[in-house]
């Protein structure tokens, strides 16, 4: 477990090339466990740093969404209330039963699904502490990010993404803008990804300047009567000049291109 900050701990692990990060978060009473990665042996260390920081705390493990390497651990948490929006438990059931894109079998323990859920928001006060699970549509229709009012710490999920963010199959670019203008309001000072390096908000400016872009011009292209085989759109063209992009990015921005052509 990496330490972020007091009483703030980082858990990352390799899902399938993508650099996955969960996190456990201590307020006086509870202890939040945010995202329970890619299977329950995942969260063996986060288990152990529970036993010795946080003794006697209610476990509240958040789901951000339903998607195979941010739940497939859930069984570490069997009987703890696990949180997520109120869709997730739909789409994770569905997707057990096969439903969407292909995904890695689920863990020989099982994948339970959360047993709360909310719509637009809900607070956890716990002392000077604030925690807020607030639905932030785009990458996907359940995903909620986690905002740590007091120490102005967002644990984006999957609605922020470094160095480029992946548009699922049931995302939408139009909804996802508008959270990412919900997302500025919040005024955090540092944004941890579950893909990607925690930094400050020019995560958030990058994930702005992609989609805005990339929207704008498949647009265009499609309006213009062109064919999506026929799109030349790099995707150096839409970040910074500075940011690099690896072999599995690239693969994510050309997905990218072919879903915002479906959309626009």
């Amino acid at each position: 477990m990496e330490q972020l900050a007091h009483d703030i701990w980082l858990r990352r692990v390799d899902a399938e090339g993508f650099p996955t990060v969960g996190a456990v978060v201590l307020t006086r009473r509870r202890a939040f466990v945010i995202d329970t990665l890619t299977r329950p042996a995942d969260m063996a260390p986060a288990l152990a740093l529970l036993r010795e920081e946080g003794p006697g705390r209610r476990f509240v493990v958040v789901n951000t969404h339903h998607h195979w390497d941010h739940v497939y651990g859930n069984a570490a948490f069997a009987g703890e209330d696990i949180v997520a929006h109120h869709s997730c438990p739909g789409l994770l059931a569905a997707r057990l039963g096969g439903a969407g894109e292909p995904v890695p079998p689920p863990p020989v323990e099982g994948v339970p699904l959360p047993c709360l859920t909310f719509d637009a928001r809900l607070d956890y006060a716990d002392g000077a502490a604030v925690v807020r699970l607030i639905h932030a549509p785009g990458h996907s229709e359940d995903s909620v990010v986690v905002f740590l009012e007091g120490a102005r710490i967002l644990f984006a999920g999957d609605a922020l993404e470094w160095p480029l963010p992946s548009i699922g199959r049931d995302a939408r670019a139009e909804v996802w803008m508008r959270t990412m203008a919900m997302l500025r309001e919040l005024d955090a000072g540092l944004i941890v990804p579950s893909h990607g390096p925690a930094m400050g908000r020019e995560l958030l400016d990058a994930n702005e300047r992609y989609l805005t872009g990339l929207v704008a011009a498949v647009s265009a292209a499609k309006w213009a009567g062109a064919q999506l085989r026929d799109l030349d759109l790099p995707a150096a063209r839409f970040v910074a000049p500075e940011v690099e992009i690896d072999r599995l990015y690239h693969e994510v921005h050309a997905a990218n291109v072919a879903r915002v052509w479906e959309d626009v």
